[in-house]
């Protein structure tokens, strides 16, 4: 793995369809929530050492979270594109409690920040923070909505990378 392997917007853009292809399939084929888990890494490098630590640490908070809380564990894929690590987890359990259970890692783990562990429900539609009362994500940086910081771009790549970089350096 090369922290300089650096992508396009477009392969950006279509990794996210492949992905959301790949969420339809495994949706129609158990008929079970889905987790989809990516790495939350700015930048046009998407596969450093740092994305790969926060990779391993999210999928092994993920399974011991659904151990601790017995929801079973149908189909686990994991893929390793250019684009970023990903992982999907199909769950038997109900979506919001699954939802809530993603939530309480994104907010427990030291790394949980940098996780992005979307819940897609049965129906095939995401299950929103918002849903269960919770407040959008805030950036990393500052206290502000972290998609309304990154549309305006309130912070440098490098700034990003130096704060994931430390938390990563700190577990």
């Amino acid at each position: 793995m090369t922290a300089t392997q650096l992508i396009t917007l477009e392969q950006l853009l279509e990794a996210r369809e492949f992905r959301a292809a790949h969420q339809k399939e495994l949706i129609e084929k158990y008929r079970m929530p889905l987790v989809s888990f990516t790495v939350n890494m700015p930048g046009e490098s998407k596969k450093t050492p740092d994305s790969s630590i926060i990779f391993r640490e999210g999928c092994n908070a993920l399974v011991k979270k659904l151990k601790e809380t017995d929801c079973g564990l149908e189909y686990y894929d994991s893929k390793n594109p250019d684009t970023g690590f990903e992982a999907f987890f199909v769950v038997k359990t109900d979506e919001r409690s699954l939802k809530a259970l993603m939530l309480k890692i994104e907010n427990e783990h030291p790394l949980g920040r940098l996780f992005d562990l979307d819940v897609i429900g049965v129906d095939g539609r995401p299950i929103s923070r918002e849903t269960l009362g919770n407040s959008k994500r805030k950036c990393l940086l500052c206290e502000q909505d972290a998609h309304i910081c990154a549309r305006n771009r309130g912070h440098t790549v490098e700034t990003l990378i130096e704060k994931i970089h430390s938390m990563v350096d700190s577990i």
